[in-house]
């Protein structure tokens, strides 16, 4: 089994993938996911959505939008995202698994990981940390990233 310790950090457009060998050295990236399906505007996946009404008193109103897409392309996602840390276990790429993403994400990404992957999870993080340059995205992790016993 590898010592690479892997590092994801991602929310429902993109997915970062870092590595490190050194539990308290710096994290390099290695590979990016993204699903920019995530980011079509509601209006755009929903063809059948009621439009905005008028109303004399009122002004303009609008309905409640419809989340189903959204969460079935966030679920898709993760989905995409747990299938190439499965693949990239049976390959032998890492052995310690890190994750940070948003709460709602995290827990998609959470039902989407096969038991085995599940098991090398040491450290989870539930904040969007997706856009962050490696160094300060070190910073939000504790100095000794975990390794998974071996």
């Amino acid at each position: 089994m590898s010592k690479s310790i892997w590092v994801v950090v991602a929310n429902r457009v993109t997915a970062r993938i870092f590595a490190t060998e050194n539990p308290l050295g710096p994290i390099e990236e290695i590979e990016t996911l993204l699903h920019p399906e995530s980011r079509v505007p509601q209006q755009s996946l929903v063809s059948d959505r009621s439009g905005r009404t008028e109303r004399s008193t009122a002004g303009r109103q609008s309905s409640d939008p419809d989340t189903a897409h959204h969460e079935h392309e966030s679920t898709l996602f993760a989905a995409q995202v747990a299938t190439t840390l499965a693949k990239a276990r049976n390959d032998g790429r890492y052995g310690t698994l890190v994750l940070a993403a948003p709460p709602a994400f995290l827990g998609a990404l959470r039902k989407a990981l096969d038991p085995q992957t599940k098991n090398l999870v040491t450290l989870e993080l539930d904040k969007d940390l997706a856009l962050l340059d490696a160094r300060t995205l070190r910073t939000h992790f504790p100095e000794r990233l975990v390794r998974a016993q071996t």
